[in-house]
């Protein structure tokens, strides 16, 4: 009976197939032979579901890359500077009205002490953005009003840089690097007239950054590690503001993307600063463009369409969402969320509502609670720029001097690669059934034969027979 076993299990399926159904086996051998049979193609079963489920659910995987990325490589990062002061004393002059229209806006500005003590106009729910363009337009700092020298060092080049106006969270703010408002906006997205404009991309893309390695791009990039970007900052804002000592936030971000709360650096009078930046790299193989969102989990910067947008990122498609959410939920949107023109932007008495949404978002991006309307997954390639932060006492009274550089000349990049693609798929299947049932290709054949051809033989020779007999 081992004997016999051994031969069995040596055999190919087809071979085993025909042993079990053979005249000469007696009828506990075929019970006997048909039950391991079973037991091998129930274990088959199971081992390529399992071989399934891995491909189907994680195609992907992250790992370390081979080669690092060297910083030329890469785009420097936006530099966002946000001055804190409640508004321009000389605007007052040829703004007549602004000591009533501050009252109706809401920004960092509501914060200051003067805003809460005048609640004349606690009452209100919206207001219109021309106006509150016209009263930034009126009252918000010039980069020349407090920038007092700013240049990057560029391998052998040392030049001065542009700063343009932007609106966040912190107020109105002055970027250096960011995209073009009309290379990162859609048409339909309203920005203020005179904000958001920098130098048109060129020779860089989101995905494959500078696939020229030309001397002159934007966004901007290091060559050397010496090369930095120094931006000297007056210590001392002649204008009302919110608090005693005047400060600075300053928000390192991609210039492909809005400025967030979480790369917020407070910078203040009386110091100096080194940031050294430290960029956390993720590409993504192009093998993976032919798998789906939800099976990679990520998107290609044109994979995912957002209303606002023209490139998507995790970052901007969560401001987009709770921009939406909010005007969802409150009827309105803080004047620096993405919108459209005709959207109607948050008063005072809208605070608490807006806060109730940003606490929801949260939730929902946590976990706590199941999202189903944002699908913010993380982008496939992406850079994430982290700091140190060095502080000295400043030499110079009235100046606050800020230089930005790499802390590294290369850096370590994790590589999104393809974990199990189809051909390994196949190989794995093709590796488990020929481990319990000795099928391969050839068996395939053999079985297709045995099954149809050779059936197709016999019926054919039995009517040949018959009409011959006729005959």
């Amino acid at each position: 009976m081992s004997d016999q076993v051994s031969e069995f299990m040596s055999n190919s399926s087809i071979h085993g197939f025909k042993y079990l159904v053979g005249n000469e086996r007696t009828l506990f051998e075929k019970i006997m032979w048909f039950g391991v049979l079973l037991g091998s193609i129930y274990m088959c079963s199971l081992w390529i579901i399992s071989a399934y489920q891995a491909w189907e659910e994680n195609p992907a995987f992250i790992g370390v890359g081979q080669a690092p990325v060297r910083a030329w490589e890469i785009p420097f990062p936006a530099i966002t500077i946000c001055p804190q002061y409640t508004y321009n004393k000389y605007s007052a002059y040829r703004f007549p009205n602004i000591e009533e229209l501050r009252q109706n806006i809401t920004t960092l500005l509501d914060l200051c002490i003067y805003f809460q003590e005048n609640n004349k106009y606690d009452n209100i729910d919206f207001f219109e953005g021309e106006p509150w363009e016209k009263f930034l337009t009126e009252t918000a700092l010039s980069p020349n009003q407090f920038i007092l020298k700013s240049f990057l060092t560029d391998g052998t080049d040392t030049m001065d840089v542009g700063f343009s106006t932007i609106l966040n969270k912190w107020g109105v703010c002055h970027s250096f690097n960011m995209l073009d408002k009309a290379d990162l906006f859609r048409n339909a997205t309203h920005i203020f007239q005179s904000f958001g404009k920098q130098n048109q991309v060129s020779y860089w893309s989101f995905d494959q950054n500078y696939y020229k390695k030309k001397e002159s791009v934007y966004p901007r990039r290091l060559k050397t590690l010496i090369d930095n970007l120094v931006v000297d900052l007056e210590s001392e804002l002649d204008y009302i503001a919110c608090s005693s000592s005047n400060k600075y936030y300053i928000n390192l971000h991609h210039p492909g993307e809005s400025p967030t709360p979480g790369g917020i650096i407070a910078v203040q009078s009386g110091k100096d600063y080194t940031i050294w930046i430290k960029p956390e790299i993720t590409m993504a193989s192009e093998r993976l463009r032919s798998y789906s969102p939800s099976r990679k989990k990520c998107f290609f910067s044109d994979e995912r369409y957002l209303q606002f947008y023209k490139i998507y990122t995790e970052e901007n498609c969560k401001l987009e969402c709770l921009a939406n959410y909010t005007l969802t939920v409150c009827g309105c949107v803080p004047a620096h969320f993405p919108h459209n023109k005709t959207t109607k932007l948050c008063g005072r008495n809208r605070t608490g509502c807006r806060q109730k949404s940003e606490r929801t978002m949260a939730r929902f991006e946590s976990g706590l609670n199941e999202d189903p309307v944002c699908n913010c997954l993380p982008s496939c390639n992406s850079i994430v720029y982290t700091w140190e932060v060095e502080t000295r006492k400043s030499d110079i009274v009235h100046r606050i001097s800020v230089k930005v550089q790499y802390k590294n000349a290369k850096f370590n990049v994790l590589e999104r690669n393809e974990l199990f693609g189809d051909v390994n798929f196949w190989a794995s299947c093709g590796g488990i059934l020929g481990l319990f049932t000795g099928f391969s290709v050839l068996c395939l054949v053999e079985t297709i034969y045995y099954l149809f051809f050779r059936l197709m033989y016999k019926l054919f020779k039995m009517l040949w027979k018959k009409l011959h007999l006729k005959g």
